[in-house]
């Protein structure tokens, strides 16, 4: 069996192996919890989105993985699967002053469902390389799935769906560039690396909240802002993926556990989009009628794999 070679920027790989390289623990199993975004590629409707419980088995003797657990398609229509034995492989790092884990398997043909419909271009990542939020008073605390296990997972069952799982509350972090007009009346641009942006899901009441933290639009602003909490937008999913939106929303500045509205830094426009495997996001936004914003990253840290 060929082994896999990760790669990662921003976390230090400690040791690598496939499954089969490990002989301590012949098997071993990963119940983890997620949600599942099921899309009907038919009646390109609304996707189904339910919280799923998916079971990882480990066979470290022969390098291969099943994965298994149930499919709501609709109200009344539930399939279940459990996958092929899929070959993977398992790397660990030292990732925000901590070990973390990634086992990842694919197959391009998985598995047949309940429903005797195949599992097609099925990918998975078992990680738990994800970015967390700083901890400040007043504001939500931090959900995580179990063991910190993210599985960021899709593949097609058969032609008519395409299944993949999210996380309802993710940390970003990437590249924000901001727009503005300088004294001079020309336009200013400024990139920053430092802004975080937390998306925190209520999917009952299709609301989120959006967390920014170390704010700095503008190079010349006096000092970076902790936190700007914007509450009560908009969430929806669609066949591309997850959307948040909001206008003319006033933000509030928690401090001390106290929140604070800011009327300065009213947010004009707010667009978040996460599409593809949803570890990644695009944000849109105006503030105060003159910052124009920008942002692009991912709340995983991706690791390549590369057979040699």
């Amino acid at each position: 069996m060929k082994k896999l070679i990760f790669a990662a920027a921003g976390a230090a790989l400690v040791s690598l192996a496939s499954c089969s390289d490990n002989n301590s623990v012949s098997t071993m199993s990963i119940p983890v919890t997620t949600y599942s975004m099921i899309t009907n590629l038919v009646d390109g409707g609304d996707p189904v989105v339910a919280g799923t419980l998916y079971k990882f088995n480990l066979d470290m003797m022969t390098g291969t993985a099943t994965v298994g657990g149930e499919l709501p398609l609709s109200t009344d229509n539930k399939v279940t699967f459990v996958t092929n034995n899929l070959t993977c492989a398992i790397g660990t790092y030292t990732f925000e002053e901590s070990y973390r884990e990634v086992i990842k398997m694919e197959s391009m043909k998985a598995g047949t469902a309940s429903n005797k419909e195949d599992l097609i271009n099925f990918k998975c990542d078992l990680t738990q390389l994800a970015y967390f939020p700083k901890e400040i008073q007043g504001l939500p605390e931090f959900s995580y799935p179990t063991y910190l296990r993210y599985a960021v997972m899709n593949f097609n069952l058969g032609q008519n769906y395409l299944v993949r799982t999210f996380w309802p509350d993710m940390t970003f972090r990437g590249t924000t560039t901001t727009s503005y007009p300088a004294s001079d009346g020309s336009l200013k641009t400024f990139t920053n690396k430092d802004v975080q942006y937390r998306i925190v899901m209520n999917l009952k009441e299709k609301k989120a909240t959006v967390i920014l933290y170390d704010v700095k639009l503008a190079e010349e602003m006096p000092q970076t802002i902790s936190n700007i909490v914007l509450s009560n937008l908009d969430l929806g999913f669609s066949s591309s993926g997850i959307y948040v939106s909001g206008s003319n929303v006033v933000p509030s500045v928690y401090e001390g556990g106290v929140a604070t509205p800011n009327s300065k830094y009213t947010f004009d426009s707010f667009q978040c989009d996460m599409t593809g495997d949803l570890t990644t996001a695009t944000m849109r936004y105006k503030v105060a009628g003159s910052y124009s914003g920008h942002f692009s990253g991912s709340y995983i840290l991706k690791v390549a794999s590369n057979e040699d």
